[in-house]
């Protein structure tokens, strides 16, 4: 029996603990961002992958107005509300999420009656692997499916996007549930951040899994530090913008303009600058590359990207470098580089399949031995979006 028909039959039995009726089973992947780097605020390219893992929402309708809510990563807790309760950062919590999403379905689509849901997951959390979004994504076409309401995947987006930004105070953009939903198998998403356009590039899983490897190391500086490079990406944009007047985003800086007058620059908003404009041109020769079905050079684009990111934008740790160092000395590691916005978290791999045993062996050893940290690896494979999971 697999993980994911374990998990569904542990959700039904959970289930059956705190309501008397049958649940129907939903599904949302989690998602890594695989190139990329630091570029939905400055109106690049994205190319994320929806995993092989996520959350599992298990709902049914109730004939009264109250909300029953239960989760197997927190002891089985039942949290009980009703629709008016829902106000915006009300919970607090592991609930926040789920309570988000049931408030921010409501405020659009109005739906009479309560419901009971119970939600499971087999994707780790807090590891910049966008468990959020699953979370809230799942709820959201829960509710849809279950009140028959006539929708389609940019409403739910933006839902599922409104959950977090508007319920829990989150203030994130709209990438990771634009990838959680529009995730297909073997295949990666590429979203244009500037024109908000979506394609589909071949990403075949018997030739390339996807590996993801904690660093340990938690990203507390993540959120300041963040802030800080979207700042000095501003900064840049507006000291360009008085030279080339038409430009609207650093994404749409040529590399000429910026020979030109990188000058104007400070040296730390040089550097921001440089990685933007290298990260734009990795995304291109990255697509190209998939859609030619040479992986190797798209692995390639991968571990440029760490290396800029740890040189250029300096977002990277000595621990995510030992990682990706390790990771790409093992043949068949097509590429490696950090995930999220960096100072910690994880580390995503591309691995052909014959290499995954003496992949893991060499990352986990080798980092022991230079950081006296245990870790591991965990694997996927492209996977489809949001959807409901026939019983």
């Amino acid at each position: 029996m697999t993980k994911s028909l374990r998990i569904i039959e542990s959700g039904i039995e959970h289930f059956a603990e705190f309501s008397k009726h049958a649940p129907r089973v939903f599904f949302a992947p989690g998602r890594a961002n695989l190139l990329g780097s630091h570029m939905d605020y400055n109106g690049g390219v994205v190319m994320p992958v929806a995993l092989s893992r996520g959350t599992y929402v298990f709902a049914a309708l109730r004939k009264d107005n109250i909300l029953r809510i239960s989760s197997q990563q927190f002891g089985g807790e039942v949290i009980e509300v009703t629709i008016s309760d829902l106000l915006p950062q009300r919970a607090k919590g592991w609930a926040c999420y789920i309570e988000g999403a049931l408030w921010a379905t409501h405020e659009r689509w109005q739906y009479l009656g309560g419901l009971d849901i119970h939600v499971d997951s087999d994707l780790p959390i807090a590891k910049g692997l966008s468990s959020s979004a699953s979370v809230t994504s799942a709820v959201v076409k829960a509710v849809a499916s279950l009140f028959d309401i006539d929708t389609d995947c940019d409403e739910m987006i933006h839902l599922s996007h409104l959950a977090e930004n508007g319920y829990v105070g989150v203030r994130c953009g709209v990438l990771d549930q634009t990838a959680v939903f529009l995730g297909e198998k073997d295949s990666i998403l590429m979203f244009d951040c500037l024109k908000l356009t979506s394609d589909h590039v071949p990403l075949d899983s018997d030739v390339a899994q996807i590996a993801i490897i904690d660093s340990q190391i938690s990203r507390e500086l993540a959120s300041s530090e963040f802030n800080l490079r979207v700042a000095e990406c501003t900064s840049a944009l507006s000291t360009m913008q008085a030279h080339v007047p038409e430009l609207t985003c650093l994404r749409e800086l040529t590399a000429n303009q910026f020979d030109e007058y990188k000058n104007h620059l400070s040296a730390i908003e040089q550097k921001r600058t440089q990685h933007v404009i290298d990260e734009v041109q990795r995304t291109r020769r990255g697509t190209k590359a998939l859609r030619a079905y040479d992986i190797a050079d798209f692995g390639a684009c991968m571990t440029a990207a760490h290396y800029s990111l740890r040189d250029l934008f300096e977002v990277s740790t000595d621990e995510l470098d030992t990682i990706v160092k390790a990771a790409t000395d093992v043949e068949g590691c097509y590429g490696a580089r950090l995930t999220g916005a960096g100072f910690g978290g994880c580390v995503a791999a591309l691995v052909h399949p014959q290499a995954k045993a003496e992949f893991e062996t060499h990352v986990c050893e080798t980092y022991k031995q230079q950081t006296d940290i245990q870790t591991s690896v965990q694997w996927f494979s492209p996977s489809d979006g949001v959807r409901e999971i026939e019983l």
